[in-house]
């Protein structure tokens, strides 16, 4: 009997014990802004969002430097430089509002860097931002981001449109974003390749009604069935079934309904054998690189080149 009761104790003992050792669960934190773009009119504003995905028993803090060709406290002020999350929350928010002048800067960018106290980071590891200079320019502003000419003709490595079957001018696209803080109405666009300019013969038209809103994308493949989620971007195919980008060569124009050139790029420049998309790197803001220059992956309709949502 007694060896039995003696048994019992080191069990219980031990059992014990290891309760005491339990790591406290750390969570994982992601840091997004509520929009792409923070106006310059008074009242804009950008939400810096910093989230959990459970509860934790200690304060989790994002402590925000902040960079860019816009300057804070000139061109923009942020409410703080610090997002706590208390202790049994999950949600906490900074704002950042546009400051007003009169000076015509064009567009410029805010770039936000964080450091994580008791979390773990699962986004993106910095959080961009542009600033819409109102001052002599329209707030709506028409970007072409990406653009895919010369599909990877290897197997489905070229399957930009995700249907399934590699068609060199069906999944070819382009990736129009717009960075402005107002809706662009595409109702009447065109779209052409040198050629179809030539003949005044778009190779499509945006039909009526194709409105896309501030910070919205909009994804069009030369054909073929779209078929994804893009991101949430706004797709079709062309209504001719191909924009016929030559690999070298050729021109892409977009003109708006008054036939004014909105977008031009002269394709000659760039490599006549990429089998990849050119990207802007970094997004909305730089200059167009081969996309494997930007990530790991080939194109990126509808998303940033690393696949993350806008």
């Amino acid at each position: 009997m007694v060896k039995k009761t003696l048994g019992a104790l080191i069990f219980v003992s031990l059992f014990n014990s290891c309760e005491t050792n339990d790591v406290p669960y750390t969570p994982m934190a992601q840091l997004n802004a509520s929009q792409l773009t923070l106006s310059e009119n008074d009242g804009g504003t950008v939400l810096l969002e910093l989230s959990l995905d459970d509860v934790t028993t200690s304060n989790v803090t994002a402590s925000l430097e902040f960079q860019g060709t816009a300057i804070q406290g000139v061109d923009y002020s942020v409410s703080s430089t610090e997002i706590i999350i208390p202790a049994g929350d999950t949600l906490a928010r900074v704002s950042l509002f546009g400051i007003n002048d009169e000076e015509i800067e064009g567009t410029e960018d805010i770039i936000i860097f964080f450091k994580l106290e008791n979390a773990i980071n699962i986004g993106q590891s910095t959080v961009s931002v542009i600033l819409d200079d109102d001052d002599g320019q329209s707030l709506a502003s028409l970007i072409l981001n990406e653009i895919l000419y010369d599909p990877f003709n290897s197997g489905l490595d070229g399957d930009a449109n995700g249907d399934g079957v590699y068609v060199q001018n069906e999944d070819e696209f382009i990736e129009l974003v717009n960075i402005g803080s107002a809706s662009i109405d595409l109702s009447g666009y065109k779209v052409y390749d040198a050629t179809a300019l030539s003949s005044n013969s778009p190779r499509h038209e945006f039909p009526n009604g194709t409105i896309l809103p501030a910070g919205g994308v909009y994804v069009l493949f030369g054909g073929g069935t779209p078929t994804g989620s893009f991101g949430g971007a706004q797709t079709s195919a062309t209504t001719t079934g191909m924009m016929n980008l030559n690999n070298s060569g050729d021109v892409l124009t977009i003109t708006n309904i008054s036939d004014s050139v909105m977008i031009q790029l002269d394709i000659t420049p760039f490599s006549d054998n990429p089998n990849e998309s050119y990207t802007r790197s970094p997004d909305l803001i730089g200059e167009l690189v081969q996309h494997t220059s930007a990530s790991t992956l080939l194109f990126s309709p509808g998303t940033k080149s690393d696949g993350s949502s806008f």
